[in-house]
């Protein structure tokens, strides 16, 4: 076995290790190494539907991680949901293993009747659920941010609570603050902008006086 059929091999496992991936991005990103040097391997030993095949490949992994990662020419948007909606207990019961793991407070206060609920959605697919309270007429506070595992590498936090806000451009609201449940939730928080005020609540940007009451 020469060092071709080696480079051959590789590319191959590399493929097949890709669709084991949960995460869309990751499994984008792996597929894209592997389908590019698949390529580059029909290249090599003359085989050139093999090459413009994955070529191919390459070209759309590229397309779809510019789509998830970076926002250009996403499908994502956020509505607002009803708080007794038979789909929103299905999504939230099926999940819930999940969310007792990240969110391990939240099912004690999800019936509490000032709730607010909103869906994240990629075309039309519910991905992800954002639940808070509104302190007053200007103030959200969301306590709840949970996103489906295979789209938690699509930055869906910067889509709805960081540089695009999505979530005060649909309420109107002029901040966002939120609460974090553990370390990895406060780091989280922090890569999006968002800082701690004394009482524990987390503000995107600039704490303002009427944050910090």
């Amino acid at each position: 076995m020469n060092w071709i059929e080696v480079f051959g091999y590789f590319a191959s496992v590399i493929i097949a290790f890709s669709l084991t991936r949960s995460s869309i991005v990751q499994l984008r990103w792996i597929n894209l190494f592997g389908a590019s040097s698949f390529c580059a391997y029909g290249i090599i030993i003359g085989a050139y539907p093999v090459a413009i095949l994955n070529g191919f490949i390459t070209l759309t992994n590229i397309y779809y991680i510019r789509k998830f990662v970076y926002h250009s020419n996403h499908a994502f948007k956020i509505l607002r949901t009803q708080s007794q909606s038979h789909y929103l207990d299905f999504f939230l019961e099926y999940h819930k293993q999940d969310i007792d793991l990240f969110f391990p407070k939240f099912d004690r206060k999800k019936e509490k009747s000032d709730r607010e609920y909103y869906v994240l959605l990629e075309g039309t697919q519910v991905v992800g659920i954002l639940s808070g309270y509104a302190r007053d007429d200007f103030d959200i506070v969301v306590d709840f941010d949970f996103v489906m595992p295979e789209y938690r590498d699509c930055r869906l936090g910067e889509f709805a609570l960081g540089e695009e806000r999505a979530l005060q451009e649909l309420t109107g609201y002029k901040k966002v603050g939120a609460i974090a449940d553990s370390v990895e939730h406060e780091q989280y928080l922090e890569n999006l902008g968002f800082k701690p005020n004394k009482f524990g609540i987390w503000w995107a940007g600039e704490v303002s006086p009427s944050a910090a009451s």
